[in-house]
């Protein structure tokens, strides 16, 4: 854990214990590792994900017999070609993401049109995604070595790097450019950098929705130094610029465009049969006969979203200690109850909230174990069941045969494992609940 220093300048060069210089990162000076360790930690963490995910692209097809799934990287391609043509998304026709997906969509452009290939446009988006992915291994050691120690921050990083599930679809979706901008954002709060990681938090909103769960948080946790008011204020005052630069002109040339930032609601979207709520309604009718439609298990599921987040921000607002390994766990299952309760379901998520997962369970064997675990469900879910046992609205297989019952088991056992590894992380310490009773009894 760091301390903050108070002369950078004049300390940077100063010799640590055995005369190694000491590391110091956004005006923290940390006593316990130097600079050349650190140096080191990157470089391991950096090979360790680039051989993960090499060795993704050539065993998924050479080992599993399955597929490199690049439609999302084609539909990307595709729009880019249309921006080339004079259409432009969200005046000439609407568009399903949010505007600064085509930071990396342009930018992949220039090598496509220079080479007049689309494998070109492929192979750099690709490498921006491996890119980001790389920010967010970074800002996994740094929040990690903050809160914890160089051990926990190497084995964290470590973790993300080798989440081989993971790495599949940083390879072959946009999900890492939002991500790391997230993972900025806790970095910059973590540190007490508060209005960056308003920002980072706010262009992630603009680039994929989900980071914008993280703001109640951020203020809640913020206001430890401050207030909640003036906390708000100030994250109002990254947020409505913003706003009114990247979204305000584009409802005023066509209001439909505010379409897109509700997507996120599922309203447009049937039931996906890899979620927890198909996964319940199946036991309920199919198995049960209970009666039960889905529509009604779908309502109970937003119902019970919206209670896990009650709680949540009820316990960010009450926490008095204020501790970032607190506003982590809070973050994760904040975005876990996003991913979980809704009706619509792309396994990319797993990108969201993996960071989170490697950052609270590398203090502990046993979660570590887990965590690879859910990494191989995930990895089994996508690619290799998809389009032999399920499609995104149904089981390929007919309702009561064995395939049909093996993948609801499957579903089933994912969900739980982890279910059971978000426990493990958030269960209080033994005897902690014996003190707050305690505490409490005092009182």
């Amino acid at each position: 854990m760091g301390k903050k220093n108070k002369d950078t300048e004049g300390s940077f060069g100063k010799k640590g214990k055995k005369g190694k210089i000491p590391f110091i990162f956004l005006d923290f000076e940390f006593g316990n590792i130097d600079q050349n360790t650190v140096k080191r930690h990157i470089l391991f963490l950096i090979l360790a994900s680039l051989l993960t995910k090499f060795t993704v692209l050539i065993l998924t097809p050479l080992a599993f017999h399955s597929f490199i799934d690049l439609f999302d990287i084609g539909f990307y391609f595709e729009h880019a070609i249309k921006m080339v043509q004079g259409q432009l998304p969200y005046i000439n026709y609407s568009f399903d993401y949010p505007i600064l997906i085509f930071i990396p969509i342009t930018i992949a452009l220039i090598p496509a049109l220079a080479f007049q290939s689309a494998m070109a446009f492929v192979y750099t988006f690709q490498l921006l995604m491996v890119l980001c992915d790389i920010v967010t291994i970074l800002c996994i050691y740094f929040i990690a070595l903050k809160v914890w120690d160089e051990k926990i921050a190497f084995y964290s990083g470590l973790i993300y790097a080798t989440a081989f599930s993971t790495a599949y679809f940083v390879l072959t979706k946009y999900d890492a450019f939002p991500t790391c901008l997230l993972m900025v954002a806790v970095l910059c709060t973590v540190y007490g950098m508060n209005m960056r990681g308003y920002l980072f938090a706010a262009l992630g909103f603009f680039a994929k929705i989900f980071p914008a769960i993280a703001f109640p948080f951020m203020v809640f946790y913020n206001a430890k130094t401050t207030s909640i008011k003036q906390e708000a204020i100030a994250a109002l005052k990254v947020v409505v610029p913003l706003s009114l630069i990247l979204f305000v002109p584009l409802v005023l040339i066509r209001p439909d465009v505010i379409r897109t930032y509700l997507f996120a609601t599922g309203s447009s979207v049937g039931i996906y049969v890899n979620t927890a709520t198909f996964t319940l309604y199946a036991y309920l009718q199919e198995v049960g006969h209970l009666g039960i439609t889905s529509s009604m298990v779908s309502t109970l599921m937003y119902v019970m979203m919206g209670i896990v987040f009650l709680i949540l921000v009820y316990t960010a607002y009450i926490d008095t200690e204020k501790r970032p390994v607190t506003f982590l766990k809070i973050l994760l299952c904040a975005i876990l109850a996003l991913v979980v309760f809704t009706k619509f379901h792309s396994p990319q998520y797993i990108v969201w909230f993996t960071p989170f997962l490697c950052l609270l369970v590398a203090d502990n064997l046993y979660k570590i174990i887990l965590f690879y675990v859910t990494q191989v469900f995930a990895y089994i879910e996508f690619p290799l069941m998809f389009g032999r046992f399920y499609t995104n609205l149904e089981y390929v297989n007919p309702a009561g045969s064995a395939e049909w019952y093996l993948t609801l088991f499957f579903f089933t056992v994912e969900y739980l494992a982890l279910l059971i590894l978000v426990y493990l992380i958030i269960r209080p310490p033994e005897g902690l609940v014996r003190k707050i009773e305690e505490k409490i009894h005092r009182t």
